[in-house]
């Protein structure tokens, strides 16, 4: 089986989608202002900023003894330790775009992303 110029054409184009997909938030940075919301029994507990490079934590104390880890990345927040039996929020990961949550049922804890970019829901209803 021999190589052909088309072969080679093609996976040229491969190989170049595939590098200006992996590079695309260097080329076009995310320049929108995004904040992470942090409710606690449907009621507002912080809004963080979450488009700095420092990184913060939170350990925030609930009631009857629970706690819940909270740490703000680069462009990021995810949940690191949480005292809930099932640990759903620590397995959701880190979510950074508008529209993700993280949610902590036993804790009544929910984080999420709100900002002016694109969500990917096309419509909600309720």
């Amino acid at each position: 089986m021999k190589i052909k110029k088309g072969d080679i054409l093609i996976l040229f184009f491969l190989i170049l989608a595939l590098t200006g997909w992996l590079l695309q938030n260097y080329i076009w940075p995310d320049t929108e202002n995004k904040i992470a919301i942090i409710e606690i029994d449907g009621q507002v507990y912080q809004e963080i900023p979450i488009d700095t490079s420092n990184i913060q934590e939170f350990i925030i104390d609930l009631p009857e003894n629970n706690q819940i880890h909270i740490v703000v990345e680069k462009d990021s927040i995810h949940v690191e330790d949480a005292s809930c039996p099932d640990k759903v929020c620590i397995k959701t990961g880190a979510i950074s775009k508008p529209g993700q949550n993280i949610v902590c049922l036993p804790n009544k804890v929910v984080v999420y992303i709100s900002g002016a970019g694109d969500s990917n829901i096309d419509d909600l209803s309720f």
